[in-house]
Parts: structure tokens; C-alpha cells; sequence
């Protein structure tokens, strides 16, 4: 039974609730490094940015941000020279058309999107909003996009794990285009355009060949009338060898896509 306590007008309110509101509190205006979980300075003015969520510590380790050179296609970040066309896109070339980022996959990205994406950091999710927002502006605004579509979870394996990472970095991407510019996008998030129905084992230490064997067939288009001669916007969480947003693309364009590009949160 829970225990009732007043509140300040002296109606009854349960712990539960109180509990309730405390989260909510701590998920909006984190008052810990959301890596380490040092104790933040207190603001007057929370700001969904860097310093609102991290301790000096953590931010000193970097949070580097996807920049040039980098391949054209696949967006695999070079160390020196140009962009250009890696040489793995030229002998084997991806099905998306190109492949862009917020971040990349180096400094403490490598931690903390693990702890959002395996255990439940849902309160990095503000701070991943704004970046998959400037990313989305900055390198497809100008884009002919009609559906951003998350990577889908295998029903089994979002009963697991309880949420779509995927789907969480782009949910809120709607609205804040519209606060943004004033004036509604051309596209819409829509998580039921594709639909994952085979399950796949895990694809940690397998290699590309082995990867693409295990996701072969393992997405759908439950309406291809929906993405007919449409431009799509494909997100995930991280794109290391690309062989699941590929084979989530190559379901998009059977289904009738005439173009699959991908916005990931970072790039290995």
C-alpha cells in the first residue's frame, strides 16, 4: 500500500506519484553528469547542450562531431586529404545513396550511446534530439524527403528491451522543425513504414559477409503504395559496416523508394 502524504493545499498525493514527478524533474533538468554521474553544478537556466548534461571531466573527453573529410557515400571520416569516394564504395558500393552523422564514434560517444541504447540512459535523449535536429538541417535540408523512417526492432526484441532507440532520436524531430522554422517539414517520422520480421542474432564480432548473411530478408515494406517513388530518410543509432541500414534500404527500394539516405547518431 502506498503511503499518502500533502501536499502545500493539503490534498493526499501517493509516493508513487511523487516518485513519478521526480523523474520526470530529473529527466528534463538532470542534476548529474549523465556518464559518470558526478554531481552538475546547478543552473538557473537549464540548456539542452553539452555542459546541461555532462561534468567537465567527461566533456574533456570529447564528443566529436561528424565533419570532412569524409567518404561521400558511406561517410566514413578520413584522417587527412579530402572528401572523396572511399575505396570500399567503389568496389562494393552501398544501396543508400549517402550516409551523414552527428557525431563520430571516437573520445565518449563509444560509452554513452551503449548506456542510452543497453540500459535504459533515456535521459540523454534531449541532448541527442538537438544533435540528430542540427544534422538533419545541416546536411538534408535541402533534400527531397517525404518519410524519416527509424530502424525497426524485431517485435521480440523490443518486448526486451522496451523501447526503439532508434525511433527515440528521431520522435521529437517533427516539432521542433516546426518551432524552428515556424512552418511545417515536407516529410514525416513514421516508425510503421518498415517493419523488421525475421529475428537476428547479435551482430557483434561477426564480419561484413557474415553481418549481411544474418540480416538478409530481415525487413519489410507492410505497404509499398506508402513509399512509392518516395525519397526516404533511414535512422539508426550508430553505422559501423552499414550492413543493416543497407539491407533496410535494399526493402525500402523493393518496396518502391526511388532514393534511401541515412541519418545516424554516430559513425563508426
Amino acid at each position: 500500500m502506498f503511503r499518502i502524504f500533502t501536499d502545500c493545499h493539503g490534498k493526499p498525493v501517493c509516493d508513487s506519484l511523487k516518485k513519478t514527478v521526480q523523474r520526470v524533474g530529473a529527466l528534463v533538468f538532470p542534476d548529474m553528469c549523465l556518464n559518470c554521474r558526478a554531481l552538475l553544478p546547478v543552473s538557473k537556466e537549464p540548456d539542452f547542450s553539452e555542459p546541461a548534461f555532462f561534468c567537465a571531466e567527461c566533456r574533456a573527453r570529447g564528443l566529436p562531431a561528424f565533419e570532412p573529410p569524409y567518404c561521400r557515400i558511406c561517410g566514413h571520416m578520413f584522417d587527412t586529404g579530402d572528401t572523396h569516394i572511399c575505396e570500399t564504395c567503389l568496389t562494393d558500393p552501398p544501396v543508400v545513396h549517402r550516409v551523414r552523422a552527428a557525431l563520430a564514434y571516437q573520445g565518449l560517444v563509444p560509452e554513452i550511446v551503449p548506456l542510452f541504447k543497453y540500459h535504459a540512459r533515456l535521459s540523454l535523449t534531449p541532448f541527442f534530439d538537438s544533435l540528430m535536429f542540427n544534422a538533419l538541417d545541416r546536411y538534408f535540408r535541402d533534400t527531397e524527403i517525404h518519410w524519416i523512417v527509424p530502424v525497426p526492432l524485431h517485435p521480440k526484441k523490443l518486448r526486451q528491451r522496451g523501447f526503439n532507440q532508434s525511433l527515440l532520436l528521431v520522435r521529437r524531430l517533427y516539432d521542433t522543425y516546426e518551432r524552428h522554422y515556424g512552418a511545417r517539414p515536407g516529410w514525416q517520422v513514421d516508425a510503421s513504414v518498415l517493419k523488421r520480421v525475421r529475428y537476428t542474432h547479435s551482430q557483434t564480432g561477426l564480419d561484413i559477409a557474415a553481418r549481411k548473411n544474418n540480416l538478409k530478408n530481415a525487413f519489410q515494406v507492410p505497404d509499398p503504395a506508402r513509399v512509392k517513388n518516395a525519397g526516404i530518410l533511414l535512422v539508426d543509432d550508430v553505422y559501423t559496416t552499414g550492413a543493416t541500414s543497407n539491407e533496410a534500404a535494399r526493402a525500402l527500394l523493393a518496396g518502391g523508394a526511388v532514393r534511401v539516405d541515412v541519418l545516424v547518431l554516430a559513425r563508426a
